[in-house]
């Protein structure tokens, strides 16, 4: 799933969050990570170490997905996308 959309700067703020915080847990520096990285392809992490990489999010962002939203991650957009989305709400 790709959410293509223009970034505000709150948008670009949980982005470069969520890039640092994956950086700090796969320790994979922070300029290797880019909004289209896929978390399977391009992080090589299995279905568990995503959905454990989710949880770990989920849990510093004090923000909880949907087992829906969280399943349709792919890359690091589609996390801000979706953790943004619900920090809206």
């Amino acid at each position: 799933m790709n959410h293509l959309m223009v970034l505000d700067t709150r948008d670009k703020a949980t982005q470069d969050a969520i890039i640092d915080m994956i950086s700090w847990s796969l320790n994979i520096p922070s300029a290797r990570i880019f909004p289209y990285t896929s978390l399977i392809d391009d992080l090589l992490l299995d279905p568990i170490d995503k959905m454990l990489l989710i949880i770990e999010l989920e849990n510093r962002l004090n923000i909880y997905l949907s087992p829906e939203e969280a399943d349709a991650i792919e890359t690091v957009q589609d996390a801000s996308f979706f953790f943004q989305q619900r920090a809206a709400a």
